[in-house]
């Protein structure tokens, strides 16, 4: 496999996590991969099961080509292109479908029977789109995503698919993370590119911190279980604390793994009457490692993002609630009732107290978390769930 260099490898890598935060997801990185790869076309393709389900493509030098493929991907999003199964299903069956593992139909097939799938001439060719590189970033049931560079079959450039495949090797594992990263910040009203935008926009608690424990920043909320202190808080140093020096060194522990690898680490504590994940992982404002800007800015110390969640099945924390909106004990006992699905009266019935009581309750609940609905306070709350269910760990 051909050998990248290390200063392409290292801005491509950055780019990786910068994209993964874009508006358009993934946008100057299959910009990028098609500088990088003379004679392709790179795309993010999403597919349900067998079905392709919609692609990102950059606008193509030639402009009639770009109108085609546009025109096919309206017609893809709007179900109105008969999609062959034939070589999806073959390829799987050849090299069977996992998270991260590079596909070439260049490896997995002859010339004459990728050209002879129906697949490919009714979908691929009518757009130049020929043998493909790829890997699946992203797999959740049938659901799946891929960054795939393609030759582009229209353009007479020599194709060189082994620098295709170093490079989709060198990038999937970060985009995996990356991937996950975007999905647990995506209630960020913008891309990640300035400090204090970026942090204000999280709807979960969240707080940054040194490798050592320092406080640098939190968000709204995050910064309201700090004043609580009861979930999390700090000592006069400034440095954070979970309450015991057991909690507190199963966060110095997970600071550790995230450096070490890159990657998330969560863990969970007990809070009283449930339990709450912890995500950990590396932050930077822009999210462009060791940056001169960023050595500056933080004069080279290693940030970690600190992410507080619920327990991703059971009883949202009422110390959470309590610490998170200001709700008061019985509040916070009425929250978790409709959550779990009680209606007023039966909640009034368990409690001992008037049906009004629980109902002017339930107004002030909604008037605190700021909704108007229990349905909308189910949905807000959901996000107290994701960072557990999307890292806690068995065990």
């Amino acid at each position: 496999m051909k050998t990248i260099d290390t200063e392409t490898a290292s801005a491509l890598i950055g780019l990786v996590y910068d994209a993964a935060f874009e508006k358009h997801q993934w946008s100057s990185l299959t910009t990028r991969l098609i500088e990088l790869c003379p004679g392709h076309v790179s795309a993010v393709v999403t597919f349900e099961d067998a079905r392709w389900v919609s692609s990102h493509v950059p606008t193509l030098d030639d402009v009639d080509q770009s109108e085609d493929i546009a025109a096919l991907m309206e017609d893809v999003e709007a179900e109105e292109v008969e999609q062959p199964n034939d070589l999806n299903d073959l390829l799987f069956k050849r090299q069977p479908l996992e998270l991260g593992t590079l596909y070439s139909t260049r490896q997995i097939f002859s010339e004459d029977e990728f050209r002879n799938f129906e697949g490919y001439k009714q979908t691929m060719k009518p757009i130049g789109a020929g043998h493909w590189t790829g890997a699946h970033y992203s797999i959740s049931g049938g659901r799946r995503a891929a960054i795939m560079v393609v030759e582009n079959d229209f353009d007479p450039t020599p194709k060189d698919h082994e620098n295709v495949a170093a490079l989709i090797t060198l990038i999937t594992p970060h985009m995996i993370r990356a991937a996950q990263l975007a999905r647990t910040l995506t209630l960020a009203r913008e891309a990640a590119e300035t400090y204090a935008g970026f942090v204000d926009a999280i709807a979960l608690p969240l707080v940054v911190m040194t490798r050592d424990g320092q406080l640098q920043v939190a968000n709204a909320l995050g910064q309201r279980l700090l004043d609580a202190g009861e979930v999390i808080g700090q000592s006069g140093a400034g440095q954070l604390l979970l309450g015991s020096s057991d909690k507190t060194a199963l966060l110095t522990k997970a600071i550790r793994a995230a450096e070490a690898d890159g990657g998330p680490h969560a863990f969970q504590v007990d809070a009283g009457d449930a339990q709450i994940a912890m995500c950990v992982c590396p932050y930077r404002p822009a999210l462009s490692f060791e940056s001169p800007v960023d050595q500056r800015i933080f004069a080279g110390q290693n940030l970690f993002a600190v992410l507080i969640g619920a327990r991703p099945t059971g009883a949202i924390s009422a110390q959470l609630l309590r610490d998170a909106y200001g709700l008061t004990q019985r509040e916070a006992d009425v929250c978790r009732g409709l959550l779990a699905g009680q209606t007023p009266q039966q909640l009034a019935h368990e409690m001992g107290k008037s049906e009004k009581t629980i109902r002017n309750q339930v107004h002030a609940v909604h008037e605190k978390v700021g909704v108007k609905s229990t349905r909308d306070l189910a949905d807000v709350l959901s996000v107290f769930r994701a960072v557990g269910a999307m890292y806690a760990e068995p065990g």
